[in-house]
């Protein structure tokens, strides 16, 4: 149920960074505005040919998606949208502007 939550939330962010509403990511996505909805509410668990839809509609790899699924993954709440929101600006970045970003990103020590 966690999973499903947080997939929703997810779901709701990326449709909002793009400016969509709730009717036009189902026409996307080939599903009705309640089935878009039941999801970003966390009630309705999408089957994987919705979920790759989602992928390929939103611009988001296909694994960011599932992950969130992985119940042996304590996922943060909190880091679900910050990690959204570095993934899309990022898309946007050139190649050296993204290699500055990844030295930057490693320097980080690692969690334990």
């Amino acid at each position: 149920m966690k999973g499903m939550q947080q997939f929703g939330q997810m779901l709701r962010e990326l449709r909002e960074q793009r400016g969509l509403t709730q009717e036009d990511l189902a026409g996307l996505i080939e599903r009705s505005v309640q089935a878009v909805s039941a999801m970003e509410r966390g009630q309705n668990m999408p089957r994987l040919e919705t979920l790759i839809r989602i992928s390929e509609k939103l611009d988001i790899p296909l694994g960011e998606i599932v992950k969130i699924f992985d119940q042996r993954d304590s996922v943060n709440q909190e880091r679900t949208p910050i990690e959204v929101t570095i993934i899309n600006t990022t898309k946007h970045l050139s190649i050296r502007d993204l290699r500055i970003i990844a030295n930057i990103v490693k320097s980080f020590p690692k969690e334990i």
